[in-house]
């Protein structure tokens, strides 16, 4: 008898733990998902997201350096051009409802420069798949011209 109930309190003490851990964890999701983040975690988000993004970058060269005209490679590049407006979808919907009132400026700038940047992916997306030529080259220079306006944009952000 003794045994049923030891394992009745054992149960009882695990579901008791199991449903403490939810609720604190929708507590805590619910707390972070709605707070407006100080200046400091506003910036340590901003140059993590610069890094992923910086990641997506270089792996997105290493495609165009690559390329061989190849339909799977035409889709390749095009899947990884979509991460990029998917990643600066995600960080507006993600970062914009808390940034601080003093970093206001800072994303909106950062921001812009990200759209410069979607602009310069969506010129190489367009240009690396045309047959080598005047053309490619001439489109392939006007994405290298928007990608340094880009990277100018971010350096200059206030």
């Amino acid at each position: 008898m003794k045994k049923i109930k030891l394992t009745k309190k054992w149960w009882t003490l695990i579901i008791s733990a199991i449903i403490i851990l939810v609720a604190g964890s929708v507590f805590l999701f619910i707390y972070n998902s709605h707070r407006v983040l100080t200046k400091s975690e506003y910036i340590k988000e901003v140059t993590y997201q610069k890094e992923d993004f910086d990641d997506l970058m270089n792996k997105y060269f290493d495609q165009i350096v690559s390329y061989n005209g190849t339909k799977e490679a035409t889709e390749k590049l095009e899947a990884t051009a979509n991460k990029f407006s998917e990643f600066v979808e995600e960080l507006k919907k993600q970062l914009g409802p808390k940034v601080p009132s003093e970093a206001s400026n800072h994303y909106q700038s950062m921001m812009a420069a990200y759209d410069i940047y979607l602009e310069a992916i969506d010129m190489y997306k367009k240009a690396v798949p045309k047959p080598l030529g005047e053309e490619r080259t001439a489109l392939l220079k006007e994405a290298e011209n928007k990608m340094s306006e880009a990277k100018d944009a971010m350096k200059n952000i206030k």
